[in-house]
């Protein structure tokens, strides 16, 4: 018979007296409202009728009850954890991020708006894309619950189950009331190719989980997360574990980056030694984390650390290098200003930076950086980690910032530089905590626009 306490909530009877919960939830990254529903549904899906006999709920289970089921928890998050992804186990830290791409958008745009202009022609020749043919076919749902593709002839091209939303080949046209696919072939056979193709990309920095404390991180590496890892978002300035495979980057071939499509993170230092537990927390401090193993530029230096390190793709494309900064925030845009669709979140925040080094010639110099909101809303680009809790931060702030440079020539005939923030990390003991975004934070006056020539 399960014991009951009474009058205990349910989230402050768990979160208060158990310390193995409180240890999941640190190592999965979760809230407190995420580590009880995941608690919850573990029991309810685990021990069923103990769901039911406590009544659907676990709030007031007594401390026994709840250490035993909290046991059999991390017992099994322990063994998806191990289970989770293919290749070598690499730990280390996310120290950036660089955003999501559909890499299958361009062809899958250019199928639609040739079906919607012309569908019968485009279902008999299909389309042209980077020199390639590539075939069309009608997708559709039959009575059977069914997802099938035909071709110009009506012939059966592929057909699976439905299972919530559509597969990933199926494309929507005339504002979802039809449906195409496009299709591949072969060796003779046809197939359809895939039409959504998402692809998140993080900056790590670490090594294989067997050579960290004896070697030392790598140099930073792109963690290209696909599939269902492009929907994962990860927690940066944190220790990380995670299973990945070694691959070759682009445009860069001569790159190894890492890859996965199925990830599990783990963020925790259990796989360190307990006698280099010590020597491990302090390095995994973020700002003493990047200030070890990341590039770190001096905010006098950018112009000549961007000139030394950009590179050219094979298309002529010019990619500024990625690196840190530091310094003291002057201002924050709390509200945001709309961005093109492209940018995640839909909104770009700016914050201006400046330094010791920055005003020795010029007292009113500081830096521009933008960063999406996706960064504000998911990672706390405007936020300080107090012992309370996330604060928002105040001008006068310390930040760590990483960023990609690129620049521009304006109409005066002038190069300019951007700075796009790809992480922010506001450090606890040099933050201020805003009390409200007010017009004196807010107010420009006094800044001067980072554009100087080269």
């Amino acid at each position: 018979m399960i014991r009951h306490i009474p009058q205990t909530s349910e989230r402050d009877d768990i979160m208060q007296i158990n310390d193995t919960l409180k240890r999941i939830g640190t190592a999965k990254g979760w809230s407190d409202e995420e580590l009880v529903e995941q608690f919850n549904t573990f029991v309810k899906e685990s021990f069923p009728e103990v769901w039911t006999q406590n009544g659907q709920k676990l709030d007031g289970l007594d401390a026994d009850d709840l250490d035993f089921f909290s046991a059999s928890f991390d017992v099994s998050m322990n063994r998806r954890t191990g289970s989770g992804g293919k290749g070598d186990e690499w730990v280390g830290m996310i120290v950036a991020y660089n955003g999501r791409r559909d890499t299958m958008e361009r062809q899958r745009t250019l199928a639609a708006e040739s079906a919607e202009a012309n569908l019968p022609q485009t279902l008999r020749y299909g389309i042209q894309y980077n020199g390639n043919s590539v075939g069309i076919g009608r997708a559709y749902l039959n009575d059977g619950g069914e997802w099938v593709l035909v071709d110009a002839d009506d012939k059966q091209v592929h057909s699976e189950k439905a299972d919530g939303q559509p597969p990933r080949w199926v494309i929507p046209i005339n504002g979802g009331q039809m449906h195409i696919g496009m299709i591949s072939q072969k060796d003779g056979r046809k197939y359809p190719k895939p039409a959504f193709m998402a692809k998140r990309e993080w900056v790590f920095i670490g090594n294989k989980k067997d050579s960290f404390l004896t070697e030392g991180p790598l140099p930073p590496r792109t963690l290209e997360c696909s599939f269902e890892a492009a929907d994962m978002d990860l927690m940066m300035h944190r220790p990380i574990r995670f299973k990945a495979e070694e691959a070759q980057g682009w445009p860069n071939p001569e790159e190894t980056i890492l890859r996965t499509g199925n990830m599990v993170a783990s963020y925790d230092l259990d796989w360190v030694p307990d006698e280099q537990m010590d020597k491990a927390s302090a390095i995994f401090k973020p700002d003493q984390f990047m200030a070890q193993f990341m590039p770190v530029v001096d905010l006098n230096d950018l112009w000549e650390y961007h000139d030394a390190n950009a590179t050219t793709s094979p298309n002529g494309k010019e990619y500024g290098p990625t690196f840190a900064i530091s310094g003291v925030v002057d201002y924050i845009d709390y509200d945001g200003k709309e961005a093109p669709s492209f940018i995640e979140g839909g909104f770009k925040h700016s914050l201006t930076i400046s330094s010791n080094s920055l005003r020795r010639d010029n007292p009113d110099a500081s830096l521009w950086v933008e960063v999406t909101r996706y960064l504000v809303e998911k990672h706390q680009a405007l936020k300080v980690l107090k012992a309370d809790g996330w604060k928002p931060y105040a001008r006068g702030s310390r930040v760590w910032i990483v960023v990609r440079s690129r620049t521009w020539n304006a109409t005066d005939g002038s190069r300019n530089m951007s700075l796009d923030g790809m992480s922010v990390h506001a450090m606890p003991m040099r933050s201020i905590v805003a009390q409200e975004p007010d017009a004196v934070t807010s107010d420009l006056s006094g800044l001067n626009d980072f554009s100087g020539g080269a």
